[in-house]
């Protein structure tokens, strides 16, 4: 998701003790910058706290220096002082989840519920909130992470991380039953922005959460069922919604088809029955099936194919979904001859590339 600002924070805001004084490079390979204390420049201090977010998210998306990230939050946080606003409200959450704070999270919270919410955006937009602060307190409860000593080559390890509960999973369930309500309830409004941005958002933050730790596999298979969940309702906002059309939905479609796969993954490690895992992933895989000429989508059907393979215990059907997905992946390296992922995928499955 693109953050657009109007100035930059790259590794001249932070300084160094071998530079001159007065130092001010613009250099992106100056090779004396980038390693001293975080100084955000006037040109970047003048800017309002909105922009500075937006630098910090945009920082973010390119995997920036953490310490400017902090800078820019904090930066923004002060020059919103008392200001009662939902934008002030999600700078807070967004800082608390990028630095794993809960107590700005737990401020966003509050100040959301301080706000004089009139209409049904502005309280669907407070209940996303509430509910993605209180996931984020869930993913960061280090007794739904795996065991970090754990060996993944031993199956008593793996058996132990499947089965073992996740810590306060019915107010966890609940939580996510809000999330999806709130995007649901955004999925109704006229304007297409809100229901982008809040899907994009939550979608993004549900990854940053898998990546930052290695939560289990009960806790990534809750998690990304919501996701899933979210996804459908973009499936059914794309069919129905007149402002749709106005959208680029290619960013979209993509980390929709990232979630399903995490969550299918997961519940062939928590061994959810074949036909739940099915019945789950039929209005993805019928989407799929009628785009055979989409690279991606035969690549993603392949690999959801092969998750179930691992489902099935009926051998002619796991056979049948097997071949199937050899036959997508090759349909996909046809469209795409120079994807890594599938040439890897063809090679592993024993397929000569052509």
């Amino acid at each position: 998701m693109k953050h657009t600002q109007s100035s930059s924070a790259p590794k001249r805001a932070r300084t160094s003790k071998d530079c001159s004084a007065g130092h001010n490079c613009t250099d992106d390979n100056c090779s004396c910058c980038g390693d001293g204390p975080v100084q955000l420049d006037d040109q970047v201090l003048s800017q309002s706290a909105a922009v500075l977010v937006s630098m910090a998210l945009e920082e973010i998306e390119n995997t920036g220096d953490r310490a400017v990230v902090i800078k820019l939050f904090e930066t923004a946080i002060e020059k919103y002082g008392d200001d009662k606003s939902m934008e002030h409200a999600w700078a807070l959450l967004r800082f608390s989840e990028y630095a794993e704070y809960m107590e700005y999270a737990e401020k966003a919270v509050l100040l959301a519920k301080e706000l004089n919410t009139v209409s049904d955006l502005e309280r669907a937009q407070c209940e996303l909130l509430e509910a993605r602060a209180q996931v984020l307190s869930f993913c960061l409860e280090q007794s739904n992470w795996r065991d970090p000593t754990a060996d993944d080559s031993d199956n008593d390890d793996v058996d132990e991380d499947v089965s073992r509960p996740i810590a306060g999973e019915q107010k966890l369930v609940d939580s996510l039953a809000q999330l999806v309500a709130a995007h649901n309830k955004l999925s109704a409004e006229r304007s297409a922005a809100p229901f982008v941005e809040a899907y994009l958002g939550t979608l993004t933050f549900l990854f940053a959460r898998r990546e930052a730790h290695a939560l289990t596999s009960r806790m990534l298979l809750v998690l990304f069922d919501a996701a899933v969940s979210i996804v459908y309702a973009h499936e059914g906002w794309l069919a129905t919604s007149s402002s749709a059309s106005n959208v680029n939905g290619d960013d979209m479609r993509k980390i929709a088809h990232q979630a399903t796969l995490v969550w299918a993954m997961a519940a062939a490690e928590c061994l959810v029955n074949a036909d739940a895992v099915e019945a789950r992933l039929e209005p993805i895989v019928e989407y799929l099936a009628s785009q055979p000429n989409d690279a991606e989508c035969c690549k993603l059907y392949a690999q959801l194919l092969l998750v179930l393979c691992g489902c099935y215990e009926d051998e002619e059907k796991a056979m049948n979904a097997y071949e199937l997905a050899s036959t997508k992946l090759a349909q996909a390296h046809k469209l795409s001859p120079d994807d890594l992922e599938i040439k890897s995928q063809l090679a592993d499955m024993g397929q000569a590339l052509n």
